[in-house]
């Protein structure tokens, strides 16, 4: 495997250990009901011995000699052993699955958490489908890995040692014959866990590209339909499949060999033991209570022992995904706050782009390169070109999604780098082509987390002309609004974005492309509620329709990341440049 997801799984054995090390600080919250929970465990083992042992006296006084005491005795003691036991069990796997949950609980939010502190170029070289999958399928693994792994590991190892300690308190000699199987069988456990763990963390990679490829096609399913490319999108879903399907089944086939090697293991242990102990029966060293009670152990030591060596498949995928969702959590943002950033308090006096450039770690080609230009406070200014003349990177730049290469951005003489992000994402507002709406009603929408009132939202509202439309649906503010707002038109979810600026009242207002996507009715009253912001506040304006920006006060032309015109519209039409270009281009289409 070659992809990055493939290199990580492979060399997740070695790093597994340490995974797993970390996951202990998520239990030290609850150790007070682990240790329990691994009472529970010792009380339910220890019965277990207890229950088997009571063979012998059931044998050889009840059965053999017809004890009238010991009948009564274990009729007595049984039952309350059973009850005990019963308790016990009930609770070792309530408590478990509590501190289970509660471990994912915070691990899930400490996921959350910094996966949303993560710079943006983190997601620019990951598939979401990939991240997807580790926190979906890895924390359920590694749910199950918290759970029942330790309940598994302490309550049979427990069992295991309480019925061994029946053996050699029996017969320690016969129990060291019967207990000569039990290195070979650790080593072929071992064996067969290296296989289940790499064979884990490939097709734990591969069921990443699956869960991507769902991602891809149901976000790009009108494409998949306009272009009748069912077929190939499927074939190459498809391929996925297979891959994940050959990993998965190297791992299910070490895992299907386990129990036939218990059971091969187990059934040489039994013809010993039913050799050697009819044997000492026949020489009277032993009785029939005894070497019953001594087999009655033997047997029920078998299940848990099974029970460990079908936990190391449950271990070792859950070792894998843990190593996969610490290998997120070691990610670092490549934008960092300084480490006493000063606070903006608002733009006093204006914004200097020095020299600033930017060029993507994965491209040749500079994004931005030598742009210089002051934008005073109040100032309107567009900045127009072609795709990929770095527009959308200036805006990158300009909100401190990413730092540039060279050069630097300066706001009231201070480099943005210097600055809080607390406090300068405090003062930026944005309004994007794509209007980012989330599953929530229209209030929680406008108000993205502010604590602010009912009033001010409508105020907002009705400012960006979106009131009016609000009031019309089944509940008004509070009607939810569904999946990236998609119970709303266009022109309404654009209007909503602007209502959220405005509730935000920054002092930097960054619009990029905000009307691009809209029909033309849709684009004049998306158009009346930009120029109610304008007026009050720094406005930088991304657009690619050149007459949604004739009323700023300067146009600056970009051309392959760099400045090669600024001025007026009028001016820039009379210069007869680049800007004279693309306008003639675009009234040309518009008249067609």
């Amino acid at each position: 495997m070659t992809s990055d997801a493939g290199r990580e799984t492979q060399d997740a054995g070695r790093r597994t250990p340490s995974a797993l090390r970390r996951l202990l600080p998520y239990f030290k919250p609850h150790t007070a009901w682990f240790s329990v929970a691994v009472l529970a465990m010792v009380a339910a083992a220890a019965c277990q011995a207890a229950s088997i042992y009571f063979l012998k006296p059931i044998i050889d006084d009840v059965f053999v000699t017809k004890n009238e005491h010991t009948l009564w005795m274990i009729l007595t003691l049984v039952p309350v052993v059973f009850v005990v036991k019963a308790v016990a069990m009930y609770a070792q796997s309530y408590l478990m699955a509590l501190v289970g949950q509660r471990v994912i609980q915070r691990l899930r939010e400490d996921l959350f958490r910094h996966l949303t502190a993560l710079s943006v170029d983190y997601y620019w070289e990951r598939k979401a489908g990939e991240l997807l999958s580790r926190v979906t399928n890895d924390l359920t693994n590694v749910q199950s890995l918290v759970q029942f792994v330790p309940l598994f590991l302490i309550r049979d190892s427990l069992t295991v040692l309480g019925l061994t300690g029946v053996l050699f308190y029996l017969n320690a000699r016969f129990a060291l014959v019967a207990l000569l199987l039990f290195p070979a069988i650790a080593g072929v456990v071992i064996l067969l866990g290296r296989k289940m763990r790499l064979a884990a963390g490939q097709s734990q990679a591969h069921l990443g590209d699956l869960t991507h490829r769902f991602a891809e096609a149901f976000s790009g399913m009108a494409v998949i339909k306009a272009f009748h490319y069912e077929e190939g999108a499927t074939r190459k879903f498809a391929d996925e499949n297979e891959r994940y399907f050959s990993q998965i089944m190297r791992y299910w086939r070490a895992t299907a060999l386990t129990a036939p090697v218990l059971e091969f293991f187990g059934s040489l242990g039994v013809a010993a033991l039913l050799y050697f102990g009819a044997r000492q029966v026949f020489a009277g060293v032993m009785t029939a209570g005894e070497f019953f009670t001594f087999l009655g152990a033997f047997l029920a030591a078998y299940m848990p022992v099974k029970n460990l060596a079908n936990m190391n498949s449950q271990y070792q995928v859950g070792a894998v995904s843990a190593d996969r969702l610490f290998h997120i959590l070691d990610e670092e943002a490549t934008i960092q706050e300084a480490p006493t950033p000063r606070r903006f308090g608002g733009l006093d006096r204006s914004i200097v782009i020095d020299d600033a450039g930017f060029k993507y770690p994965s491209r040749e080609r500079w994004a931005l390169r030598g742009l210089s230009l002051e934008i005073k406070k109040g100032e309107a200014v567009a900045f127009v070109g072609p795709s990929g003349s770095g527009k959308s990177t200036l805006v990158h730049l300009l909100l401190r999604l990413i730092d540039p290469s060279e050069g630097r951005l300066v706001l009231d003489g201070t480099d943005l780098r210097e600055l809080s992000f607390a406090s300068l994402r405090a003062h930026l507002g944005l309004v994007t082509q794509e209007t980012v709406l989330f599953n929530d009603d229209v209030a929680g929408n406008v108000a993205l987390g502010r604590q602010t009132s009912q009033d001010e939202i409508e105020a907002a509202c009705r400012a960006a002309d979106a009131d009016a439309f609000i009031r019309e649906l089944p509940q008004g503010y509070r009607t939810p609004l569904g999946d990236r707002g998609a119970r709303l038109s266009g022109g309404q979810r654009q209007r909503l974005a602007i209502a959220r600026a405005i509730l935000k009242n920054p002092s930097i207002l960054i619009l990029d492309e905000a009307t691009s996507n809209l029909d033309s009715a849709s684009e004049r009253a998306v158009q009346d509620s930009i120029a109610k912001l304008l007026r009050t506040r720094t406005v930088i304006l991304v657009a690619h329709r050149l007459s949604t920006i004739a009323d700023a006060d300067r146009i600056v032309v970009l051309q392959d990341g760099s400045a090669v015109e600024q001025g007026s519209h009028s001016e820039l039409l009379a210069a007869g440049g680049v800007y004279r270009r693309l306008y003639e281009i675009q009234q040309g289409a518009e008249k067609v």
